[in-house]
């Protein structure tokens, strides 16, 4: 396997079959590395919104855990 960077991006080249789901999986990864590297937010900002994305996801899923 051979993983080059140039001006134009990251290039892997194998001569052996890849898992395709794996490899979306780092390509998804290294997108969100990129969209996190753009991010200005503070780390108490971060807190926050997962807390409320936390609290938003419990209002909705509840029913499914309290009978």
């Amino acid at each position: 396997m051979i993983i080059e960077q140039t001006e134009q991006g990251i290039f892997i080249n194998t001569n052996q079959p890849v898992n395709m789901k794996v490899v979306q999986k780092i390509a998804d990864y290294f997108a969100v590395l990129e969209i996190v590297s753009r991010a200005q937010g503070t780390d108490e900002q971060a807190a926050e919104l997962a807390k409320e994305s936390n609290k938003n996801w419990l209002k909705e899923n509840s029913h499914r855990f309290v009978k």
